[in-house]
């Protein structure tokens, strides 16, 4: 296999992977939505929320930087730099999340009065704090196999972590309430020694020494990770601040039960963002290869036509969820959550920018200006953070959708302003207007049929979606678009 068949099967294996992640960890809610009340279900997912937003400071972005440098040791057999490298982000990442969750556990009894303002936070709280420990470590594993080149191990983390989860809840079925906190807790303690038994199976990390260097080499090596890694960690936590930050403020600003809806219509809404962000990681390479032979054209002429194919899927998929929101919110989660219909649909606006967003910032970091990202991000954050401080007490998880839908068209505006700087790219709006108007077709339709039939609703679903898919690949074909995701023109 060829270097650029191995980058895109490897995209290719990342993305499979991370969508059945997705997918066991969309069921994982559809379990605890029918197991726990609402308030539950809110109050679980609300400190979950806390945990894995602090969880982006635990390693100061240096995971990231072993998947850079590990290569370029790999390249010239400097494999006591990858041994020491290994070594000190492991020893910074155990040392930052021990001091965070002493810190926490210090502060629990205050959080839990002043910020959860619900006594039952407490023990979910300190468990939760266990697993923020071993899953830095188990996901600083996988990293570390990303940078060692063994994608296929890489790719079996974050689906690991739900699979294990799912064993849990059916384990610890017996604790109700701490259930799912004790199941996340043994889920990255079973993956993080699982991971380590690989790494040592796989690689003789003990054969090298990484004694060869001196005291000005060695902080000069650990300076390079962190001036690699602290920057992306700035970016990471931009884009945690957008997906995030929201849900925080519910916590504190509305009930428990507007929380728990919210954590539900918004990952139902984030799933279509892995559209965009699929063909985002199956062009990287080329872009990047592209751009390194100068060839400016052809990449001007690529992006033509990913944006072109993103919409094709991007407008009619949401468009369908959009349609079928109310109807996916009862079937799946129960009756109490059809009140977050409304923040569903404009989440699900909101992503449709957002799908392009992810291709335009993949795009910059590809042609080396992954700067620009970070400002972006952090611009978008900032305005994020204001908007939900005005929109949320007022609105809440309406408040917060719009908030989001906001944030996810502002970082598409930027990126394209930004990407246009280099590549002069070309928007296909002529294309865009008949893929929405062949979209808009299939909803008239799908709304026509929906009313003439009196059906069980198992069985009309499907049978509005299949006339409505024919007839949007029918009015596709007749305005001459071309269908196939994979024919880029070269």
């Amino acid at each position: 296999m060829n270097r650029g068949r191995k980058l895109l099967f490897d995209a290719s294996l990342v993305f499979i992977m991370g969508l059945l992640a997705s997918g066991l960890g969309y069921l994982i809610r559809i379990i605890l939505s029918r197991r726990l009340t609402l308030e539950e279900y809110g109050l679980f997912w609300g400190i979950f929320s806390f945990v894995s937003f602090i969880s982006i400071f635990s390693d100061f972005g240096l995971r990231q930087s072993l998947t850079k440098f590990i290569p370029e040791f790999m390249v010239r057999k400097e494999y006591g730099k990858i041994k020491k490298s290994i070594k000190f982000v492991f020893v910074v990442n155990i040392v930052t999340s021990l001091v965070i969750a002493l810190t926490l556990y210090l502060m629990s009894d205050f959080l839990v009065e002043n910020y959860f303002k619900n006594e039952m936070a407490k023990p979910v709280l300190l468990i939760l704090l266990g697993y923020f420990v071993f899953e830095g470590l188990f996901i600083l594993l996988g990293y570390v196999f990303l940078g060692l080149q063994n994608s296929k191990i890489y790719s079996l983390r974050l689906f690991f972590i739900n699979f294990f989860v799912l064993i849990g809840l059916i384990i610890f079925s017996d604790f109700d309430f701490l259930s799912p906190s004790i199941s996340y807790l043994f889920s990255v303690i079973v993956g993080f020694f699982l991971f380590l038994f690989l790494f040592f199976k796989k690689y003789n990390f003990f054969k090298y020494s990484d004694n060869n260097n001196n005291d000005s080499n060695n902080n000069y090596l650990k300076r390079r990770l962190l001036n690699y890694g602290f920057p992306l960690l700035l970016s990471s936590l931009g884009y945690i601040v957008i997906g995030k930050i929201d849900i925080l403020m519910l916590i504190y600003f509305k009930s428990l039960a507007e929380v728990g809806i919210y954590e539900t219509v918004l990952p139902t809404a984030i799933i279509l963002v892995t559209i965009g962000s699929s063909l985002a990681t199956v062009i990287l390479p080329f872009v990047s290869e592209q751009w390194s032979k100068g060839n400016k054209e052809h990449l001007k002429e690529l992006m033509f036509n990913i944006y072109q194919k993103a919409f094709l899927i991007i407008i009619p998929v949401s468009l369908i969820v959009f349609f079928f929101s109310t109807s996916i919110l009862q079937i799946l989660f129960g009756r109490e959550f059809i009140i977050g219909d409304l923040a569903l649909k404009i989440l699900i606006i909101g992503t449709i920018f957002f799908s392009l967003a992810v291709i335009n910032n993949n795009v910059l970091a590809a042609i080396g200006k992954p700067k620009i990202v970070t400002k972006i991000i952090s611009l978008v954050m900032v305005i994020n953070i204001i908007l939900n401080l005005f929109l949320i007490p007022i609105f809440g998880i309406v408040g917060a959708a719009i908030t989001t839908s906001i944030s996810y068209l502002i970082t598409l505006v930027l990126s394209i302003v930004e990407l246009k700087k280099y590549l002069f790219i070309k928007i296909p709006f002529i294309n865009w207007i008949k893929i929405v108007f062949a979209s808009g077709l299939m909803m008239v339709v799908m709304f026509l049929v929906k009313n003439s039939l009196n059906f069980n609703i198992f069985l009309e679903i499907p049978i509005i979606l299949l006339i409505g898919v024919i007839i949007y690949l029918l009015s596709i074909k007749l305005l001459k678009l071309d269908i196939c995701l994979l024919s880029f023109k070269k």
